[in-house]
């Protein structure tokens, strides 16, 4: 088996697609912070987990892998996006609309940060074709181009944080890395359930 494929059957493996995201991030240039498995505890609902969010001093930029092949096909005004086979297909939940609730969840977690920017990335794997059709806040990319995509993405924003504000909601995002137990059963059988439903 070449080195090529045995990458890709490892980022086959969900934690191991989002490792390989959570390297691309760190390597983009400029001053950042990265922050992965995070889990927003807010009203005593179910907990949301976020891939990986990254903390810029345009904003933070909140990513969600996805590891799929096939072609996904969406609109990010869709609730319902398609997953294209060669002889089947399957409708999912848009990931658009996935990473929205999280946005949603950050802001509810950390109220005091909730004006700062924050943008939607959604990150498959290069075995996925895209017909996807994404919006100003809403990207989906290949992980290769994560680093060109964010660069030209948050090139045309103004700065809005100092690297002080940086560190300091990257301290409280990783404060939100561990949940109770009980909390992280909750979520695991809202995961399964979430995926017997798609």
């Amino acid at each position: 088996m070449s080195l090529k494929n045995f990458l890709y059957k490892l980022s086959r493996n969900g934690r191991f697609g989002e490792w390989l995201t959570h390297i691309s991030a760190l390597n983009f240039p400029g001053y950042k912070k990265v922050v992965s498995h995070i889990y927003c505890v807010t009203n005593n609902t179910v907990p949301t987990e976020i891939d990986s969010v990254m903390i810029t001093r345009f904003g933070l930029v909140v990513i969600e892998t996805k590891h799929f092949s096939g072609t996904l096909i969406g609109h990010y005004n869709q609730d319902q996006w398609t997953l294209q086979f060669k002889h089947h297909k399957r409708n999912l939940y848009s990931p658009i609309r996935q990473n929205q609730t999280h946005i949603y969840a950050l802001n509810k977690a950390l109220p005091q940060y909730k004006q700062v920017p924050k943008f939607s990335l959604i990150v498959v794997d290069e075995a996925c074709t895209l017909q996807v059709t994404a919006d100003e806040n809403n990207r989906v990319v290949h992980r290769w181009k994560l680093n060109k995509q964010l660069k030209s993405w948050l090139n045309t924003q103004p700065m809005v944080l100092s690297r002080k504000d940086v560190r300091k909601i990257a301290e409280q995002l990783r404060k939100m890395r561990y949940i109770s137990r009980k909390n992280k059963k909750t979520h695991m059988r809202h995961v399964q359930s979430k995926k017997q439903s798609d």
